[in-house]
């Protein structure tokens, strides 16, 4: 399918209510970003000849973008802790797109940006070799305007993609350290979005310096007064003069509100160019009635940078943005990390940056990244620190809109490097720096998963004062306590990051490249200290308790490391996280600095390495599973986060009647006391939990019926909840998650589905895992879903329940219509859902 190529206009809207002037519509230019993702042609396989535009691809399958061919295989084999393929494709393949532009573009400059492909990608256009992406990790621009053709003339894109773990770059044969499935699983493809812009012949530049050698707009604040809502806003924005002849360039800006109203006019300065010269100009202006962003309000303007010549705009760009004022300090009173003159405890999860889901791999839509981000904040989190690798832009761009502070790295494996590998750390450091440095939740960049060197850290801090000196964030890095000890009088990184920390005394670190245990009192007034990645233990989502049917706890194998089911993982947890908030409150030990942040490792399971060796399909750290059901862990950090009162009583009210179940029953709770009723009886009551949250009370017995916990602050009733013993299973409910602009018939979205199996009454039965089937008809591809304990259980028209539930999807395809996804057991009612794709 050839596809024709109209530009989106940008534009502003009113939204809300109140009076207001009519909203800011942007100057007219020749700017359009188009969405490049539609009609790739694809197959698994070496297709020698392929880039030729006469190439017959036409039995090839049709995809969009994101996309991954290691959706198919992921999530079906055992997992070891050194990670390996366990059976995913590592090979070659081929992308192929058909194209036309309209022939009133010709004249302007043409760009394709990859915001990224796992591993590396021959581009060819048109039959030309126009580009090589090698990095695996960073957005990538070409220039193809002398490539490209106009009007009814037919343009072929190919892409031929290595997903090998040992390629290597071409110019030196050095392999990326980072391209390796055990720290970065490699779900190959052009598994990020494409697009294609169009500028002028005088433009500003975008910020792709990994293949344009360009850094766009930069936009920063200074001179803030946060009680009088105001501060200074700058662009600095790099603007190129392809015109063939002198010009005279002149920049100004305009920020615009959520509702469309302007709130500043920025400006800027001119310049003289003559062609070919490239140059940064800047504009700058008071912001006043400022909301500036936060975890709690993160509020998000529209930055428009305006190029103008002989009083005629040639170029009218837009960034999304937010400002606010950090602060960043060492010491053991008032260190931390600060958001508009207030301190704020980071709390929340390391996360794989491939952030891939079972059955579906590293490539969905948009709207599901900002599910799980909308996840993290229902659990009161503020803080996610992605790990090993730059995280995906739609990722930055949902932590931006919801409030969550990102620690950003660019690409290691957990080791220093020297020579050429060090050289492609920084330089995948600075083209991250550049491609981001306008998102306001990035406050950290991190210059590696472990210590380096004196010259390295220099190195890297160097980058961020040469290309984002401005933007308020700091350079440090995981373990970097090296550094310190080797300049005793001069500060080198910029904030402290750890792993497993509180359990670290000072005395441990015995070499120059031993991992950091502590933090002297010589150290703690220079930076904060992060914890980047505690808890490394594990638990599976099925394992309810040591009572519950049918696996009645977890059953340790032979090369298993952990042994906890989802009520132990839960109440260990607690310990953790309580350990760092103590030192935080109460630390009397002026030898150590108090903690700033807490992450622990994992908010979803990966399918990266594991300390697993013989039960799992993937790495179950996670607070919920990898196809984001929440494990009892999930509601545990839930209470621990929350401001408010809270509480959760861990596991469920439905154990067998045939055997007496007398247990320990725990509820998590942020209240002074907790009382426990089975049946409206009181079971006691705890005011003294242990680890500050874990209010536990032993040798309950089960009697079918309710179960509530009443937690209390001043004798006042504060948090409650209550459980109740379900029927036995009677019938299957499906439950619909999709698209909020609905389920997009554009072969990319995603539609979910949550398969329960429930009582008569339509309350789910907490101890169901049986196999449940599927049928699945019209316009889409089944996905299925996983059982993290079973091997080659994705992508199946079967799939057992865990614990009463599970989620399986569905994929659209380009055709539009009715889906319908029935679902059954033997002695079950059926369930069945319809979804209409459009």
């Amino acid at each position: 399918m050839k596809q024709i190529l109209v530009p989106l206009i940008l534009c502003a809207f009113a939204i809300g209510g109140g009076a207001q002037t009519a909203a800011y519509t942007p100057p007219q230019s020749p700017r359009a970003k188009m969405n490049f993702d539609r009609d790739w042609k694809f197959i698994r396989d070496d297709a020698p000849g392929a880039e030729a535009p006469g190439f017959d691809d036409s039995a090839w399958a049709t995809v969009s973008t994101p996309h991954t061919f290691n959706d198919v295989d992921s999530f079906r084999q055992i997992i070891s802790h050194s990670g390996g393929d366990r059976g995913t494709y590592k090979g070659l393949s081929w992308y192929r797109k058909h194209f036309k532009l309209p022939a009133r573009l010709a004249g302007n400059r043409i760009f394709l940006e990859f915001e990224g492909m796992r591993q590396a990608g021959d581009i060819f256009l048109n039959g030309k070799r126009v580009g090589l992406y090698e990095n695996g990790v960073t957005a990538y621009g070409l220039d193809i305007t002398g490539g490209v053709q106009f009007g009814n003339e037919d343009n072929v894109l190919a892409v031929k993609v290595d997903n090998r773990t040992n390629y290597q770059e071409r110019a030196t044969g050095t392999t990326f350290e980072w391209n390796a499935n055990d720290f970065n699983p490699d779900h190959g493809g052009i598994n990020r979005h494409v697009w294609l812009h169009v500028t002028g012949k005088i433009y500003q530049t975008l910020p792709l310096y990994y293949g344009l050698e360009s850094s766009g707009v930069y936009i920063h604040a200074a001179n803030f007064n946060i009680a009088a809502k105001s501060a200074e806003v700058t662009v600095d924005s790099e603007v190129r003069n392809a015109s063939g002849d002198r010009a005279t360039v002149e920049l100004s800006a305009v920020v615009v509100d959520r509702t469309g109203q302007v709130r500043a006019r920025l400006a800027g300065n001119s310049v003289d160019m003559v062609d070919g010269e490239k140059t940064v100009l800047n504009a700058s202006g008071a912001l006043k009635g400022a909301r500036f962003w936060s975890s709690e309000d993160p509020y998000l303007y529209d930055v428009y940078s305006i190029l103008k010549v002989d009083g005629k705009v040639v170029d009218a760009d837009q960034v999304v943005t937010g400002f606010r004022k950090t602060g960043f300090k060492g010491g053991a009173g008032t260190g931390g990390v600060y958001l508009n003159d207030r301190f704020v405890y980071l709390k929340g999860f390391a996360q794989r940056s491939s952030n891939e889901w079972a059955g579906l791999g590293q490539a969905y839509p948009d709207w599901m990244h900002d599910y799980q981000a909308q996840m993290i904040r229902d659990n009161h989190a503020n803080y996610i620190r992605w790990m090993h690798i730059a995280p995906q832009r739609v990722d930055s761009d949902a932590a931006d809109r919801h409030g969550i502070i990102q620690i950003c790295p660019a690409g290691d494996k957990e080791r220093d490097v020297t020579g050429r590998q060090w050289e492609q750390r920084l330089e995948v450091m600075r083209d991250t720096m550049i491609y981001y440095r306008n998102s306001p939740s990035i406050l950290f960049w991190e210059a590696g998963n472990t210590v380096v060197t004196v010259e390295h850290m220099q190195q890297m801090v160097a980058l961020r004062k040469q290309w984002d000196p401005d933007g308020g964030r700091v350079m440090g890095a995981r373990g970097n306590d090296n550094v310190e000890l080797n300049t005793a009088t001069t500060p080198i990184a910029e904030f402290y990051g750890v792993m497993i920390g509180q359990d670290a005394r000072t005395d441990a670190l015995t070499g120059p490249t031993a991992m950091f245990r502590g933090y002297s009192a010589q150290r703690r007034d220079r930076a904060p200290l992060i914890e980047t990645e505690d808890f490394r233990d594990e638990g599976a989502r099925r394992f309810w308790d040591d009572f519950s049917p049918p696996y009645f706890g977890f059953k340790k194998g032979p090369n298993d490391t952990w042994q906890y089911t989802s009520e132990s993982f839960a109440v260990a947890a607690v310990k953790r996280y309580r350990a760092y908030w103590e030192n935080r409150i109460s630390n009397p030990d002026p030898a150590h600095s108090k903690w700033s942040g807490y992450a622990s490792i994992y908010f979803s399971d990966s399918d990266a390495d594991g300390r697993q060796d013989s039960s799992e399909v993937c790495r179950v750290s996670g607070k919920v599973d990898a196809v984001r059901l929440p494990k009892e862990i999930y509601f545990t950090h839930r209470v621990m986060q929350n401001d408010r009162p809270d509480l959760h009583i861990v596991g469920h009210w439905s154990y067998p009647v045939d055997r007496k179940t007398v247990k320990t029953v725990y509820v998590i709770a942020n209240t002074e006391s907790v009382e426990l009723f089975v049946n409206g009886k009181p079971a006691g009551v705890n005011s003294q939990p242990v680890n500050g949250f874990v209010f536990a009370f032993p040798d309950v017995e089960f009697a079918p019926g309710t179960l509530k916990a009443v937690g209390r602050n001043g004798g006042k009733p504060a948090a409650r909840e209550e459980l109740t013993t379900a029927g036995p299973p009677a019938q299957i409910k499906l439950t619909p998650t999709v698209n909020p602009r609905g389920f997009q018939a554009d072969g990319a979205d995603v539609a979910l589905l949550d398969v329960e199996v429930v009582d008569a009454k339509g309350q789910r039965c907490p101890t169901d895992d049986d196999k449940v089937d599927f049928t699945v008809t019209g316009p889409a591809v089944w996905r299925g879903g996983y059982n993290s304990g079973k091997v080659d259980s994705t992508n199946n028209l079967y799939l057992n329940t865990e614990c009463g539930i599970n989620r399986v999807s569905v994929r659209s395809t380009q055709t539009a219509g009715a889906i319908t996804v029935t679902a059954s057991r033997p002695g079950l009612n059926s369930a069945q859902v319809k979804l209409v794709s459009r």
